[in-house]
């Protein structure tokens, strides 16, 4: 990325907490009427009365920055080429430029012209957010029913006192993930917040991976993932929602840009489905697979993240994830009530060493056991030496073989999109048995699969089952811990 000749005061270090990039409660797709910042009654950030507000036209002719030489939103305004318009603003305005172009080329629909600010630019306004966030997305209003929706950016005016490494770095994550939004908008902007700023998120990390944004809020999803994908969170949990992003990495790199792509355009054609319903329909129809079985997969990428990454497998760059959090368990394990929700994984670990460690998991009667999973890994430090996997409907068992291995890791994966959360038994011992929990009658558990040791992820679109075994010790954790909220 080019260097900016600009002092800014930026953040001192990499160890500040970045705030979210909308206010909690001020998520992307709130219909505010098309009242500007320029405006009195516009809620805040906005510029106050008296306050001289300029704008000047970014080099691609697309985009109009809006902003102030002096006041409480007054932009850096170092001048080195003599222009007559800020460098800072001139910098931003590049950006803009750069982003616009990325995503047209990805294929994307952009917005369309803005007429609610005079001469069809879109508008970024510069604005201070004092810390609270960096930016935002508005919308103005739709030519469609929920669609072909346009709207405006606020910007944060100079970043001081952000954890961004340079003026450059925090525009071009701002700019990336704000524009991202007004793209969603085109197609649908109502899919809700995982799929909108998880999606944003992932469009950051694809226009330039040098950028840390999912880096950074991959431990919101790692830290938690027997939360619900396909469930908005509220309150301080908004994070998991930019956390979300991981998935639609996964998605990316696991099946290829289009699929995201497709996801959007499946959103005009059938607006009243849910964003997972979309993704199922695409995966089934483009790929020839579902989303169980790609959330399935998911799940078992997730096994090698942080420290615990190895090159050519899972993620590409997962070493700057955050690590996955597993609940610590000791031989023999019998859990009683293991709740799991729909699009939702438990993790567990246990020591290694024993030559087979026998899985059990035992659905609460009554309970439905379809798109429901057990995974278990044996590892050996950053190395995933085997996977074994077995699906429902029924009792699910495993056996893994563990002498070598220093760790095992057992997942219990529910592949569904919908419904209400799942309780069973899950049961580990340091031996080779049927009946890890013990003896029930009238019950025949499933077989697992044969191990399969570890040789990488598949990358052709469409595998399935067995080709969607994860195989390797991934991610290093980012230098950066999150802050408490989305973006």
């Amino acid at each position: 990325m080019r260097a900016l000749a600009l002092t800014l005061l930026l953040g001192a270090g990499c160890d500040s907490a970045r705030p979210p990039h909308e206010v909690p409660g001020d998520m992307a797709g709130r219909l505010v009427a098309a009242v500007r910042p320029t405006e009195p009654s516009a809620p805040l950030p906005r510029f106050e009365p008296g306050e001289t507000v300029e704008s000047t036209v970014s080099p691609g002719g697309r985009f109009r920055l809006h902003f102030s030489r002096s006041g409480p939103n007054a932009v850096a305004g170092a001048d080195a080429d003599g222009s007559g318009i800020p460098d800072s603003v001139e910098a931003a305005a590049r950006v803009y430029d750069r982003v616009a172009a990325f995503y047209a080329g990805l294929g994307y629909r952009l917005p369309s012209e803005d007429t609610a600010g005079g001469d069809g630019k879109f508008d970024v306004y510069l604005v201070d957010f004092a810390l609270r966030a960096d930016g935002a997305y508005r919308l103005d209003g739709c030519l469609g029913a929920d669609t072909d929706c346009t709207g405006h950016i606020l910007q944060e005016n100079d970043f001081a006192g952000y954890s961004y490494g340079s003026y450059e770095e925090a525009v071009a994550t701002l700019a990336s993930h704000e524009f991202f939004h007004a793209v969603q908008a085109v197609y649908h902007p109502g899919l809700g917040s995982v799929a909108g700023e998880g999606s944003a998120v992932w469009a950051t990390e694809r226009f330039e991976p040098a950028l840390d944004d999912l880096d950074h809020f991959s431990s919101a999803y790692l830290e938690r993932p027997d939360r619900s994908l396909v469930l908005d969170p509220d309150g301080p949990a908004q994070a998991f929602s930019y956390g979300a992003s991981l998935f639609f990495q996964f998605l990316g790199e696991r099946f290829g840009d289009g699929l995201i792509r497709s996801f959007w355009e499946e959103s005009v054609r059938s607006p009243t489905a849910r964003w997972p319903v979309l993704l199922d329909t695409c995966l089934r129809r483009d790929w020839s697979t579902d989303f169980d079985t790609a959330f399935t997969e998911f799940a078992q990428w997730n096994l090698s993240t942080g420290s615990r990454w190895q090159a050519g497998q899972g993620y590409a760059r997962g070493a700057g994830y955050a690590e996955l959090v597993l609940a610590p368990k000791t031989l023999p394990v019998d859990e009683p009530s293991v709740r799991v929700a729909p699009a939702a994984v438990r993790y567990f670990e246990v020591a290694g060493g024993a030559g087979t460690v026998s899985v059990g998991f035992q659905p609460r009667e009554g309970d439905e056991t379809v798109a429901l999973h057990l995974v278990a890994a044996a590892r050996s430090g950053t190395a995933v030496l085997r996977v074994v996997q077995v699906k429902g409907p029924g009792p699910l068992t495993l056996q893994l073989p563990a002498q070598d291995a220093t760790s095992v890791s057992v997942a219990v994966v529910d592949g569904r999109h919908e419904g209400t959360g799942r309780y069973g038994r899950l049961c580990m011992v340091p031996s080779a048995t049927a009946t890890p929990c013990g003896e029930e009658p009238g019950e025949e558990p499933q077989e697992s699969e044969e191990p399969e040791s570890s040789k990488g992820c598949q990358a052709g679109p469409g595998a399935g089952g067995g080709g969607l075994l994860l195989a390797a010790g991934l991610w290093r954790l980012r230098r950066r811990r999150l802050g408490s909220s989305t973006r």
